[in-house]
């Protein structure tokens, strides 16, 4: 695979949208997460978006799940900003969300590296400090939503005959555990396991018990560098492997969170990937330091050239369904709704 034989994705529909970034305090939230500085709150009345339904975060899922259901860009983005929510607050997920709470923990989210103001709730805002890498991926709500949209673009490559395995070998959040159970139940699978890797025992705990709640899987607090951590899934046949970690934002990689983990992973499990899919299905990253541009795909193992393994890249664009999407438009479908 050659960069100059990957198509670009700059037709209309993947453009920007006019006007930049809303003002709304999901926007805003993620603005901030992607390092940008973020002014929000306002003394009248959060105003939902015409996309936000305060319907539970499980009665969306569920809909999704329903194949008779279409996937619509403003389902999956209730999802993203309902998930954030729920991670945040316990037993969350079944209940309804007025908006106006969810714009308020977006808000406080968006200065959670400050000082409390005055009626700030100490036990929310030390959450928010405790799982801030987590919440910084989640808080950008149009990039998860369209990670999830970009999972579920492969029904047509995995229909629903026998057992079903997702592996995400560098879970943060557990969105994409999510959507691999979204894609299973859509295509018809019934025998379903998705299970994901996470090294952060304070946050990957919490993803855990979230993605576990809402059917989706398990998340194992377990090194993917070392081979024996995919003991569960050797010698099964995978459907579909994901990695967080390369859509991440501000998120530099290097041989300890990305390259040592896909090689003991296609180590471990090579034989039994002949059908699987992946996501992304490559990357193209840049190193500062040695002015050097590789592509990560499949075909090389998502390995840099030996010489580069000890550097550190700089992700710049995604390699999906053959296309590549510069990583700064990730999720930019999805700002016209958060106005």
């Amino acid at each position: 695979m050659s960069k100059t034989s990957i198509p670009h994705i700059s037709d209309p529909e993947h453009g920007p949208v006019p006007g930049g970034m809303p003002g709304s305090p999901l926007a805003s939230a993620g603005m901030q997460a992607r390092n940008f500085t973020a002014m929000v709150g306002s003394p009248t009345p959060a105003i939902a978006p015409d996309f936000y339904t305060p319907d539970a975060l499980v009665s969306d899922v569920e809909r999704l799940c329903d194949p008779a259901e279409p996937v619509s860009d403003t389902r999956l983005l209730n999802v993203a900003v309902k998930y954030f929510f729920a991670y945040v607050h316990e037993d969350a997920h079944r209940d309804l969300v007025p908006y106006g709470e969810l714009a308020g923990l977006f808000e406080q989210f968006s200065r959670h590296q400050s000082m409390n103001e005055p009626g700030d709730d100490i036990e929310i805002m030390n959450r928010l400090r405790m799982w801030s890498s987590v919440l910084r991926v989640l808080a950008d709500a149009p990039r998860a939503a369209h990670v999830m949209r970009a999972v579920l673009a492969h029904a047509d490559t995995c229909p629903g005959s026998g057992p079903f395995m997702g592996v995400d070998i560098g879970a943060g959040t557990g969105i994409m555990l999510l959507a691999l159970q979204i894609l299973a139940r859509r295509s018809g699978f019934s025998d379903i396991q998705t299970l994901g890797y996470q090294c952060d025992p304070v946050s990957g705990e919490r993803t855990h018990d979230l993605v576990h709640s809402l059917g989706a899987g398990s998340v194992m607090l377990a090194d993917p560098g070392r081979p024996n951590a995919f003991g569960m899934v050797r010698g099964r046949a995978i459907n579909y492997v994901t990695n967080e970690v390369m859509a991440g934002i501000q998120q530099s990689l290097d041989a300890d969170n990305c390259f040592l983990k896909y090689k003991a992973f296609l180590d471990t499990v090579g034989d039994s990937l002949d059908e699987a899919v992946f996501f992304p299905e490559g990357l193209i990253a840049h190193s500062t330091a040695t002015r050097a541009s590789v592509i990560l795909a499949r075909e090389n193992g998502f390995q840099p050239p030996e010489e580069y393994l000890t550097e550190r890249f700089i992700p710049q664009g995604l390699i999906l369904e053959g296309k590549v999407l510069p990583m700064h438009r990730l999720g930019s479908d999805f700002y016209r709704y958060l106005t």
